[in-house]
């Protein structure tokens, strides 16, 4: 019951945004979950600046390009380590049940329209993190827990071998996906012994 209110949720955002005419894009969070290479997995984070600038993130208009470009070396620091702190507070990394640490990203800036470079002519400038690690020993699936506090939604993009297309999930504040399975079915012989 619950996913089908969600899905009604998700529907009607998407046909109210052609109504919105001079409104801002509604700040959220992607991210891409990789777990096609054996014993490793790889997550790309979309991160909309607001949802960390602010307690209020859908109150302020995108985030142009001067607010990133105009920044010293030591204050994008500054930016990827407060970006950083809000992915670890909201973010909770589930493999197999038990809970693992959101590994150190790298960031780098991204125009939010085009996913390309942040340029002068950016309206839209995002955050992208990138986290690359080994899993956990014995891990077969992954969830994602969302904090109830995020003020946003998460459209979580799910990829392993065994898929041919994604995976999509839309999560919620105080929301966690169901579990994704990412190992193949060992065969009956194999685990018998």
């Amino acid at each position: 019951m619950r996913l089908c209110f969600n899905v009604i949720h998700l529907i009607g955002l998407c046909l109210m945004l052609p109504l919105s005419g001079q409104a801002h894009q509604v700040p959220n969070m992607t991210i891409e979950a990789d777990f096609s290479k054996p014993g490793s997995y790889e997550l790309k984070i979309n991160v909309d600046p607001r949802v960390f600038l602010s307690n209020q993130p859908t109150t302020l208009p995108p985030v142009e390009a001067a607010w990133y470009l105009k920044q010293s070396p030591a204050e994008r620091e500054a930016t990827y380590k407060l970006a950083t702190e809000h992915l670890e507070k909201h973010l909770k990394l589930l493999f197999s049940s038990l809970a693992a640490p959101l590994p150190k990203p790298s960031w780098q800036a991204m125009d939010g329209a085009t996913s390309g470079e942040v340029t002068a002519e950016t309206t839209e400038t995002h955050l992208l993190a990138t986290v690359k690690a080994h899993l956990p020993a014995g891990a077969e699936n992954f969830a994602l827990s969302f904090a109830p506090e995020a003020q946003v939604s998460l459209i979580l993009l799910l990829k392993s071998s065994l898929e041919t297309e994604p995976k999509v999930m839309v999560i919620f504040p105080g929301e966690s996906s169901g579990p994704f399975a990412f190992l193949a079915v060992k065969p009956a012989a194999e685990t018998a012994k």
